[in-house]
């Protein structure tokens, strides 16, 4: 690309000085949307020229197929193929531990393969597609759902001539967690699930017949989401709701089960006090938080990450959810998380994190890059239409498309460093940061038998 096609057309030099508002916004928009069409322009001009005079003049003397490929991609390319690489600058890797989304159309071309040739259970495929595109959201409902699919898995399964059924058992059901996983990595929640599941097929009775067999694994599966998610939700809530008092302020960040549970659970035993819900882009999920908050007849106050200074000081308590608790207990949960424990730290607000001990993990992690996954950047984007004039400043879809040394990041989770966290609710009951690891190897003990 020639650094005339990539500079912006030249302004008037009777043009009046850019100011820092809406306007000057509004016109840096129009600049950007004319850089990219000459960039286009330049670069549809070699291709179409060598399209009509291919069979005149030589092969050695024509544009090369680099050329014309490249343009392709940044014309008429699909950005979600572009971002398919995210993270990457050049050919280095920004985060290498970061696992990036993979392409709805490979994810669409393996699945219709698999399901040709009847490598993938219609469940697990549908569920593959809700987890791909965030319709499951949130560690609970995505491990119940994948127990749920695996169940669907276990009760149309037939025993083939000859094989032994945990043994055979054992090989589809993984299979179809590969599908899973390549849809979207397993959270801890999720892995322990999984874990617990495989478990249980390799310990079944081998005098139990088929139908006894699958019926005692699919009761097995009954029993974890019962006991360890619907049961232990509910014990977290009632000790955590036993710290909220009257005329208290409680902050909630995003959208977590439990902290609905448990703010509901005070609320319906007569406890008066206010929820303040914070939020961020791209999912905000906690508008679902503050509608289920003012159906109830809670008062809620509603702001996003930035007003989280300005709103934090009113606050007396803070209840967190994670998606898991390393065994330093720090949260691994989504990002924003660490910044609304740090910033009542700074406020001495305590700060309870919610959380099953399904979820406990026995890895230690000091930072959010040493293992973290990456949504889809194109939600970080502006959806609208590049010919519409809007008063938006951010990058449109096109126009990040265009910039080929330009990579978007969105980073799901972030990790709270455990001296920010006053206690941790778990089924056990209230406990400190430091009684984590000794949780998880107890309970350890009774999921795996180890």
């Amino acid at each position: 690309m020639s650094e005339a096609a990539a500079a912006p057309p030249p302004r008037s030099n009777e043009a009046p000085p850019v100011k820092k508002d809406k306007k000057a916004a509004k016109e840096a928009k129009r600049e950007r949307r004319a850089a990219a069409k000459v960039d286009a322009t330049a670069q549809q001009a070699p291709s179409t020229a060598a399209s009509k005079g291919a069979s005149a003049r030589p092969p050695a003397s024509g544009p090369k197929v680099k050329d014309t490929a490249i343009s392709t991609k940044a014309v008429t390319g699909s950005l979600d193929e572009d971002l398919s690489t995210v993270g990457v600058l050049g050919d280095a890797s920004l985060f290498g531990n970061v696992t990036l989304p993979r392409n709805a159309r490979v994810n669409s071309a393996s699945w219709s393969s698999a399901l040709a040739r009847g490598a993938i259970h219609p469940a697990v495929l549908d569920l593959c597609h809700q987890i791909s595109t965030f319709a499951i959201r949130g560690a609970n409902k995505r491990a119940i759902s994948v127990l749920k699919a695996l169940a669907a898995v276990i009760q149309d399964y037939k025993t083939p001539s000859g094989a032994v059924l945990n043994r055979d058992l054992l090989t589809r059901v993984s299979q179809q967690v590969g599908f899973i996983v390549e849809s979207r990595p397993l959270n801890t929640a999720t892995g322990h699930a999984v874990r617990f599941l495989k478990y249980e097929i390799s310990v079944v009775d081998a005098g139990l017949s088929e139908d006894e067999a699958k019926e005692h694994l699919i009761g097995r599966i009954e029993h974890f989401i019962r006991d360890r998610i619907v049961y232990a939700g509910k014990v977290i809530q009632a000790n955590a709701a036993a710290k909220i008092h009257h005329g208290d302020v409680v902050l909630t960040y995003s959208h977590s089960s439990v902290i609905e549970g448990t703010i509901l659970h005070a609320h319906n035993h007569g406890v008066k006090f206010e929820v303040i819900v914070i939020d961020s882009r791209p999912l905000f999920e906690g508008r679902l938080m503050a509608e289920r908050l003012l159906e109830a007849g809670i008062p809620t106050t509603y702001g996003v990450l930035t007003s989280l200074s300005t709103l934090m000081p009113r606050a007396s308590l803070v209840l967190l959810g994670t998606s898991a608790l390393l065994s330093n207990g720090a949260p691994y949960a989504q990002s924003g998380t660490a910044m609304c424990a740090m910033m009542a730290h700074g406020f001495d607000v305590p700060v309870i994190i919610c959380c099953e001990t399904y979820k406990f993990s026995d890895r230690i992690q000091l930072d959010s890059f040493v293992v973290n996954e990456a949504g889809q950047s194109s939600e970080l984007l502006s959806h609208e239409d590049d010919n519409t004039e809007t008063d938006s400043v951010l990058l449109t879809r096109s126009e990040c498309s265009t910039q080929s040394r330009l990579k978007v990041v969105q980073l799901l989770h972030d990790v709270t460093p455990p001296r920010y966290v006053s206690a941790i609710a778990s089924e056990v009951g209230l406990s400190g940061t430091e009684s984590v690891g000794v949780i998880l190897r107890d309970y350890k003990s009774v999921l795996f038998g180890v």
